[in-house]
């Protein structure tokens, strides 16, 4: 069973073996900017209250969304209080933790000067000792700063801090999880057409990116596919519009496909084996990779010009093609064709959306050199007060050395209307649009008229 709920905040329900994986991370990645993070590790507690850090978590956590679960022994330990500390280490956050501590300054002719660190600013250090104050410039002058400690224990990595209360003391296996932002993942597919256009070469590749502040080694990944209702804090969009851009280091991951599931109203894709993605790291994985999918060629007229798209479309399902049958996320798909040299050239781009198994997926490439459709008005008459009636012709010129089918689309301009007339059969698509699918032989040109009343 999964450990995480679709919004923000964590639902626990794991099943009693979990207890027995010992350390590990989970990460869980949503189409949305955000991932759910699952990590166990091994802590000492010390019997009663005690305050703990758990370091090492995600620069981007959400704080009010961590879990704490004692797994071993189980559910022994609460927390009781927390804090998010992202206090890191920095020049001035050591010499202001040491103000009016010892330290030992080395200048760039060599010399050490020590002392008590009374104040300091971008230009100088104040020190006092036996002698008096000494001000010492920074800048070049400066060569090196000398500690004894870290005072105060600042922090290196961001860190959530407890207060635990734990019935026996000694080590505990703990499950901790937490929403992490800026984790997104995308597809981007990939159609090669063949020479004949009449299958295509189907490959889909999962892109992660992680800007979260954190790497995450040898996790278990699972992406979610699906649109899910998440409410963000104003102080959180703010954020999240604000941030720079950063640059993305790359790598290609050798990888099988994704394992497919259903969860709830959404679907789940979970990699079968451990990955490690690093902090600022762009991964691509593969999800899908199919060959010689049959498609369907299709031309439609939507009265843009003469312009006549070219529409490919191929049924998701198994009996199409093994390997297809599983839910497609949505995302963009570039397609190619075979040139006589056996080339692929780029015929368009598209994008699709979420696809459930046993729908049609329909990639839209771009239009067609040898056919073309023209659409004119040819008569508008009022035969009655509040009653237009409107007389349409769509003339197909078909270039090709092969018949075709079009499917010629008309949005109507009103939601009161009846046909009166037409040359050819249409279909309702809905209340303002209707389609004729016309056969045209090759090299010839066909004609669809039809005569549309309106009312109000």
């Amino acid at each position: 069973m999964l450990l995480v709920s679709l919004v923000p905040g964590v639902v626990w329900g794991a099943p009693p073996a979990l207890a027995e994986l010992g350390e590990g991370v989970g990460l869980t990645v949503y189409n949305q900017d955000f991932a759910i993070v699952r990590e166990r590790r091994e802590m000492s507690l010390s019997a009663g209250r005690s305050e703990v850090k758990f370091k090492d978590v995600a620069a981007t956590i959400v704080p009010e969304s961590v879990q704490f679960r004692s797994l071993r022994p189980p559910d022994d330990a609460t927390v009781v209080e927390q804090n998010y500390e992202f206090d890191l280490v920095n020049a001035s956050k050591l010499l202001h933790k040491y103000i009016d501590k010892p330290i030992s300054v080395v200048t760039r002719d060599g010399d050490l000067l020590e002392g008590v660190l009374m104040s300091f600013d971008d230009g100088q250090l104040v020190l006092g000792g036996q002698a008096g104050i000494e001000l010492v410039p920074r800048g070049e002058n400066v060569k090196d700063i000398r500690f004894s400690a870290l005072p105060g224990g600042p922090l290196t990595r961001p860190t959530l801090v407890w207060l635990v209360d734990a019935g026996q003391g000694g080590e505990h296996l703990v499950q901790v999880a937490y929403r992490a932002n800026q984790v997104n993942w995308r597809v981007d597919y990939r159609a090669v057409a063949d020479q004949q256009g009449d299958t295509i070469d189907l490959s889909g590749w999962v892109t992660i990116e992680n800007r979260s502040g954190r790497t995450y080694r040898d996790a278990r990944l699972k992406l979610m596919a699906g649109d899910v209702h998440v409410v963000e804090p104003e102080h959180e969009k703010q954020r999240r519009n604000g941030r720079g851009r950063l640059e993305i280091a790359k790598q290609l991951a050798e990888a099988p496909a994704f394992e497919e599931k259903a969860f709830a109203e959404y679907h789940l894709y979970e990699l079968p084996r451990p990955t490690t993605i690093k902090d600022q790291q762009t991964k691509q994985i593969e999800l899908i990779d199919v060959t010689r999918v049959p498609v369907r060629r299709k031309y439609q007229c939507r009265g843009e010009g003469d312009k006549v798209r070219v529409i490919l479309e191929f049924k998701n399902a198994r009996e199409t093609h093994q390997g297809l049958g599983i839910p497609l996320p949505k995302g963009p798909i570039r397609v190619y064709q075979q040139d006589a040299d056996g080339e692929p050239e780029f015929l368009g781009a598209d994008e699709i959306d979420h696809t459930p198994k046993d729908e049609p997926v329909k990639v839209k490439v771009g239009y067609t050199f040898e056919i073309k459709g023209e659409r004119v008005q040819t008569d508008n008459r009022k035969p009655a007060r509040r009653v237009n009636e409107q007389d349409w012709r769509i003339r197909l010129r078909n270039h090709k050395d092969v018949p075709v089918k079009v499917e010629v689309l008309e949005s109507l301009e009103r939601h009161n209307w009846r046909i009166l007339d037409q040359s050819h059969e249409f279909e309702k698509k809905d209340y303002r649009t209707i389609a004729f699918e016309v056969d045209v032989p090759a090299n010839a040109e066909v004609v669809v008229t039809y005569t549309v009343r309106y009312w109000w």
